[in-house]
């Protein structure tokens, strides 16, 4: 959580049991104006889904073996390596900076950059508080005041000063506002948490990054398709290519509210990982290492 001025110690175990039904200041006991202090409120909840949850795993699994020594025992070294696609479909990000040339960007930053809004950015952010508002009035979750602006202001500030740049653009004010509007719509009754959501859709969907999470339903994809030709053929050894349809894709991403695949097929995310789309087939083909 992002805050202003509040410093608020709570033990490292400090959890509650969340329940969608009640406003969110019933859960956590916090009075109005101390949540009002806040920029974001993230409600994290434990909600089974197959592919986030392996996803999650995967990770922890590859983070553990990673992280061990080089005289690691072979035979965990060759259970990190499977077989399976992912190794071969997630490889490692040129953009990922080092970590010692993060920490100078960042300090470079603080020092030298120091951003502002233009007035047609405030026209905006007064614009989407008003909405706000008039929602908050009847969602009974967090009601929104005049800090949610600055919030979002500081937020439209940061993001920008993020890219080094010394004018806050439309980019980072569209960020801010995306933020924001999940913040505040993970805080309100479950009933209305939808209706908010198709409200403010054009808002939330801003420069939303789905290509990791894409990029691990297909490759789930690919491996069952290898599965289901080693049954058929009895080995893919000798394959150069696998093929998965498109719409095979469409259908799961459309469990997770993905509607539009544009942004991940044009991705540096498909094509280093071996995928090509072939539209006239209507597959994407992933090459065989």
């Amino acid at each position: 959580m992002l805050f202003t001025s509040l410093v608020l110690n709570l033990p490292f175990s400090w959890t509650c049991i969340y329940d969608s039904s009640k406003a969110f200041s019933q859960n956590v006991e916090l009075t109005d104006p101390i949540i009002s202090r806040f920029d974001i409120l993230c409600v994290v909840k434990d909600v089974v889904d197959p592919v986030t949850d392996e996803m999650l795993a995967t990770f922890v699994v590859d983070s553990h073996f990673e992280s061990q020594p080089k005289g690691a025992n072979q035979d965990d070294k060759s259970f990190s390596k499977s077989q399976d696609v992912h190794a071969s479909a997630m490889p490692a990000d040129p953009e990922i900076l080092p970590q010692q040339l993060l920490k100078k960007y960042i300090i470079y930053a603080k020092l030298n950059i120091f951003p502002r809004l233009q007035d047609a950015d405030m026209d905006k952010l007064s614009h989407v508080y008003a909405e706000l508002w008039r929602e908050s009035s009847h969602g009974q979750g967090v009601s929104i005041s005049v800090r949610h602006i600055e919030s979002m202001i500081r937020m439209s500030e940061a993001h920008a000063r993020m890219h080094l740049r010394q004018h806050v653009t439309q980019e980072d004010v569209g960020m801010a506002i995306r933020v924001l509007l999940e913040s505040f719509i993970s805080t309100q009754k479950f009933g209305v948490q939808k209706a908010l959501q198709k409200s403010f859709r054009q808002y939330m969907t801003f420069k939303k990054d789905y290509n990791d999470l894409l990029l691990f339903i297909l490759s789930n994809l690919v491996q069952n398709a290898l599965h289901f030709e080693e049954i058929i053929t009895g080995s893919v050894a000798v394959l150069t290519h696998i093929d998965v349809r498109v719409d095979d894709l469409y259908n799961k991403a459309q469990e997770h509210d993905i509607y539009d695949l544009t942004t991940f097929f044009n991705s540096s995310q498909f094509s280093r990982a071996y995928f090509v789309l072939v539209e006239e087939r209507r597959v994407i083909r992933h090459h065989l290492a």
